[in-house]
């Protein structure tokens, strides 16, 4: 007695591959492993916090070496964002937010801190 597969049975396998690929793909890139870019507020105090009519963006760049962990990145002071926000001409700071991008579970991030202000 031998075993003689079904004619459906190569498609079925077929199916079944494809399946798991695509399950494979929407859990890895909807839990934002491969792909994330997301805005957020730089902080939580919005009681009649006015708009601003200027508005200024800073961005750093990290790139992080997968084998070995080595990190390159850098670092926003305040004295920092000070200048940069009068550089666009902004003197009073009224709110920041952050925006976040990252590639490949994070070996490549760029942070950008976006000012709003008058």
């Amino acid at each position: 007695m031998s075993f003689v597969p079904s004619r459906w049975f190569p498609t079925f396998c077929s199916f079944i591959k494809y399946a798991g690929f695509l399950l494979a793909a929407s859990l890895v890139t909807g839990c934002g492993l491969l792909y994330t870019n997301m805005v957020e507020p730089y902080s939580a105090k919005f009681d009649r916090t006015p708009v601003g009519a200027k508005r200024c963006v800073i961005t750093s760049h990290q790139i992080k070496e997968p084998v070995t962990g080595a990190n390159v990145y850098v670092e926003w002071t305040a004295s920092f964002i000070l200048n940069e926000a009068h550089k666009a001409g902004i003197e009073k700071i009224h709110y920041m937010d952050k925006r976040t991008l990252s590639v490949l579970l994070g070996i490549y991030k760029r942070e950008s801190l976006i000012i709003y202000g008058d």
